[in-house]
């Protein structure tokens, strides 16, 4: 009885310690940086259209519209762009394999002109530009003080690729430095 004990212990012990690595092993760096995907919806100046781009997917996806799913054709960079003539309903990316991240993506109406959202330039630059900004930032915030991290100017106009890894980069930097 005492040998099957101590077996069924050891036994548990070693499973938990294999399951406990492998959460381990599969949970990303608290340093690494979480993509993220997006979607934004714009109607037109004469408001008889909208356009909606969406970035950071992985294909297939799907865009639904609460009555209707059709594929998107989303391109390597993880970007796409179609223009739909349904104004008022909530779009929403869907992912079409199980094994994908951002299963669905709610799109964020934005104004027409309006830079908040992706509805600007190349977001890809703007990413990158962020990214540096940040980086910089974080950089000049841990030089000073390694209690206050550095916090971003939205009084500038950017998309929020740009804030997004302006916030990935002052963090990356932050973190290196103190």
């Amino acid at each position: 009885m005492h040998r099957h004990t101590r077996r069924t212990v050891i036994t548990t012990l070693l499973a938990s310690s294999f399951a406990l690595s492998g959460a381990v092993a599969l949970a990303p760096s608290a340093g690494a940086a979480v993509p993220t995907a997006s979607c934004t919806v714009t109607p037109n100046a004469s408001g008889t259209s909208v356009t909606i781009k969406g970035e950071g997917f992985t294909a297939p996806r799907n865009l639904n519209d609460g009555e209707s799913t059709v594929p998107l054709s989303v391109d390597a960079n993880g970007n796409f762009q179609v223009t739909r003539f349904q104004k008022n309903v909530d779009y929403t990316v869907l992912a079409v394999k199980e094994d994908q991240n951002f299963t669905f993506v709610n799109c964020k109406v934005v104004k027409a002109g309006d830079t908040s959202g992706n509805a600007t330039g190349n977001n890809a630059k703007d990413a990158k530009r962020g990214a540096g900004d940040g980086y910089r930032a974080g950089r000049s915030a841990a030089q000073k003080s390694c209690d206050v991290k550095a916090t971003p100017n939205k009084n500038q106009q950017h998309s929020d690729a740009y804030w997004k890894a302006w916030q990935t980069g002052a963090d990356a930097a932050f973190n290196r430095y103190c």
